[in-house]
């Protein structure tokens, strides 16, 4: 009697302990399923980087009260990961153990430029993800230990590739930039390609380098060019990847405001006026 009542404590316990498990297994599925809702974005900034600069203030200020004036010092290195850029070859997969993680390429050009790969951009931190850009890559990090998740490489035509501001996300689209002017969606959870759109003319000279900025079910990126063609900001559906709409900074025909400032419609037609880095205001 004494050890059939211990088994059945034992098999309580056991079943607990399952039953906690897929509880948490379920929330973390949960949060892959449904990614990151743009909603997200306009709450204070706390424990995650959902966005370039944090939120849309862009005051990248934190309202998690864990690291103060006091704690700070107690602060020290958890780990450190060293990323490759440019091409690879997937590792084979053991027969036991985890799958190695995946390396998936896509690009229209023919080029492996490697150069210039000096991370400079926002990381994005979403579920327990880190998604970091360089020009041409990106990377999925697991934040607890730095391990990564996949990476992609963009095969390019060229262009200027001084560097990546970082990527955006929405639900579980990822997208970012190249240097040869095409915006790019992945699905985050598996670095695999959606749909890339030319956004800008290669051939006028115009490179992409700010992170892309989604708000509400917009994906808003901006041009740059050392050149004096026109600056534009465009919004993009984030299924598709269809213009939306196209706001130039500069006058482009009659009648548009401003256009009483310059000397004709050709000289505020190559005005310039890029609009590199995102930068919103409530």
């Amino acid at each position: 009697m004494k050890k059939d009542a211990e088994r059945r404590r034992g098999g309580a316990r056991v079943r607990a302990s399952v039953y906690v498990v897929a509880l948490l297994f379920t929330a973390v599925l949960t949060a892959q399923q449904t990614g990151l809702d743009p909603a997200e974005i306009l709450k204070p900034l706390s424990d995650s980087w959902p966005t370039y600069s944090g939120d849309y203030s862009a005051r990248r200020y934190s309202a998690l009260k864990q690291i103060n004036q006091t704690t700070v010092k107690n602060l020290g290195l958890a780990w450190t990961t060293a990323v490759t850029a440019g091409p690879g070859t997937t590792a084979i997969a053991p027969p036991f153990g985890p799958a190695p993680p995946q390396i998936i390429e896509g690009g229209v050009g023919d080029s492996e430029f490697v150069g210039a790969t000096t991370i400079k951009g926002a990381v994005l931190a979403v579920n327990g993800v880190l998604y970091v850009t360089a020009p041409d890559n990106v990377w999925a990090l697991d934040a607890q230990d730095g391990h990564l998740l996949w990476r992609f490489f963009w095969r390019t035509r060229g262009g200027t590739h001084i560097g990546n501001r970082g990527a955006a996300m929405w639900r579980n689209y990822l997208f970012f930039v190249t240097p040869d002017d095409y915006l790019i969606s992945l699905d985050a959870r598996t670095g695999k390609e959606r749909w890339h759109k030319e956004i800008a003319n290669f051939n006028q000279q115009y490179f992409l380098t700010s992170a892309p900025v989604v708000v509400d079910n917009h994906v808003i990126v901006g041009t740059g060019n050392d050149l004096d063609s026109p600056g534009y900001l465009q919004s993009f559906d984030p299924e598709t990847g269809d213009v939306q709409w196209t706001f130039y900074s500069v006058p482009m025909k009659p009648g548009d405001p401003g256009l009483e400032t310059w000397k004709d419609l050709d000289a505020a037609r190559n005005g310039g006026g890029h609009p590199w880095l995102p930068r919103l205001r409530p």
